[in-house]
């Protein structure tokens, strides 16, 4: 009966031991995310800083982080498109801008029409800005994606 009692002991001891390890990885697994999120954040405040081609690879690098594939920066002369990736089967040519101000209509004319010349199936506009009204029916009317500020934090984020 004692060595009974002593295996179950000994059976409680690992089953809160486990329990414990548990806890302790969760916690460090938050711990993780809440540092990375705070990483993010200051990576995020530098967007409004960075040149061009910084923020482009910026914008291919959370592209990435997003599940898209075969992520290339385009030449110099872009001709609308800054930025090829593919996901689910799908070819995006994507315009990226940094602006102060807001984004125009000629930005989403740009990617729109260097679709073919990339052999791009769809279009999208991502910015650390905002869009005018314009561009935004613009886009709506030729099935183009904006992502805007809050948008790009959003994804920037998590």
């Amino acid at each position: 009966m004692v060595v009974l009692s002593i295996t179950y002991w000994q059976y409680a001891q690992y089953v809160l031991a486990l329990i414990v390890v548990f806890y302790i990885v969760r916690l460090i697994a938050r711990m993780y995310q809440s540092v990375r999120r705070i990483i993010t954040n200051l990576r995020f405040s530098d967007v409004d800083t960075m040149d061009g081609l910084a923020f482009e690879k910026y914008v291919a690098n959370l592209l990435k982080q997003q599940g898209y594939s075969n992520i290339s920066l385009t030449e110099q002369y872009d001709y609308g498109v800054d930025i090829i990736a593919n996901r689910d089967g799908i070819c995006w040519g994507i315009q990226v801008k940094r602006y102060s101000g807001l984004v125009k209509a000629d930005a989403v004319r740009q990617v729109v029409t260097g679709l073919r010349l990339y052999g791009c199936d769809r279009a999208m506009v991502i910015t650390n800005s905002e869009f005018s009204s314009v561009a935004v029916r613009l886009a709506e009317s030729n099935d183009c994606v904006l992502i805007g500020r809050n948008e790009l934090f959003r994804i920037a984020t998590y």
